[in-house]
């Protein structure tokens, strides 16, 4: 048997030949593996791609040169463009969409957000303009989210060309339409703080930041600003240190706000607290904090919620609340 012949070949063999065929057929192995590695990568290997992106400005570029005449295509390159931040390239589109007189209100609202970005506030806000005279009067005008960003963007001009009050006329109309847009009530409380009206910047910023109470500093330092204006330290301080806190500084924010857990603004400063230790991930902390929001307000709705979240729902409304201690609140 062939097979049983060379067996016995094998094991007849001089321990150095034999060494020797070993070493050979470890060679072959080791060359075979490598040009398998090779075979593979080069098979494997593409070279790289175009992002997604540039793939879609790439195909919409070829669908406009196929058919000039296509102004939702020209508008949906125009958009990738914004996107993309390739302002100049995408205002010549637009213009020449409100040549054709179709689709004006999608490239008179397009054309304003791109000259906005570019920094030609003039020419933004007369394209915004141009939105709200198509769409006032219309069926759907009050639950018009075009008619709404064109507002919010005239609004935003206005309180960025220092004039408040006109900030507050437009926000007001654009949040009439979108009562729950944290963005608007966040520059219309700015814009009654210019105007004067701390009062009405408080019940905004309010609102704004208990829709998104962490991840921005903009409406907690117009809140320390209205809060100033009314005379209220704490509740300016609180703020202040909440700003702190959403730019990066935690550890300072956290000294600030145990400072005035016990005064005015306590019942915010620990609910602050809490949300801090609970974005960093100190959920038994964050816990203690909460807890001890609901010591000043049990039925406080944000502590509720938080010491929810960091229990799992376990204890989301405790009878007796420990106060933080001293190692807790670090």
């Amino acid at each position: 048997m062939p097979f049983m012949f060379r067996v016995t070949s094998l094991t007849e063999m001089p321990e150095a030949q034999l060494n020797r065929w070993i070493k050979r057929i470890g060679l072959l192995l080791l060359v075979g593996i490598v040009a398998f590695v090779a075979f593979y990568a080069v098979d494997r290997f593409r070279a790289p791609t175009a992002s997604i992106a540039d793939r879609d400005v790439a195909a919409l570029e070829e669908a406009v040169r196929n058919d000039p005449s296509d102004v939702v295509v020209r508008g949906q390159l125009a958009d990738t463009y914004v996107a993309k931040g390739r302002y100049d390239d995408a205002i010549p589109l637009y213009t020449q969409i409100l040549a054709t007189g179709k689709e004006q209100r999608p490239a008179s609202f397009g054309r304003g957000r791109a000259l906005e970005l570019k920094g030609d506030l003039a020419g933004a806000a007369a394209d915004y303009q141009k939105v709200v005279e198509l769409s006032t009067g219309g069926e759907m005008a009050n639950v018009d989210a075009m008619l709404a960003q064109a507002y919010y963007g005239l609004g935003s001009i206005a309180l960025k060309t220092d004039k408040p009050q006109d900030a507050v006329d437009n926000l007001t109309k654009a949040l009439r339409i979108k009562r729950t847009d944290a963005d608007t009530m966040n520059l219309l409380g700015a814009a009654y703080v210019k105007v004067g009206q701390p009062d009405k910047a408080i019940a905004q910023l309010e609102n704004a930041i208990l829709f998104v109470p962490i991840g921005w500093a903009e409406p907690y330092q117009s809140l320390s600003a209205a809060y100033a204006a009314k005379g209220e330290a704490d509740m300016a301080e609180w703020a202040a240190a909440m700003a702190a806190a959403q730019g990066g500084d935690t550890a300072g924010a956290t000294g600030r706000l145990e400072a005035i857990k016990d005064g005015q603004a306590g019942l915010k400063a620990r609910i602050s607290l809490g949300l801090i230790a609970e974005q960093s991930g100190d959920t038994a902390t964050a816990a203690t904090w909460y807890r001890a929001a609901l010591e000043l307000e049990p039925e406080n709705k944000a502590a509720t919620m938080g010491l929810s979240r960091v229990t799992d729902g376990t204890q989301s409304h405790p009878s007796i609340a420990p106060s933080p201690s001293a190692e807790g609140s670090n």
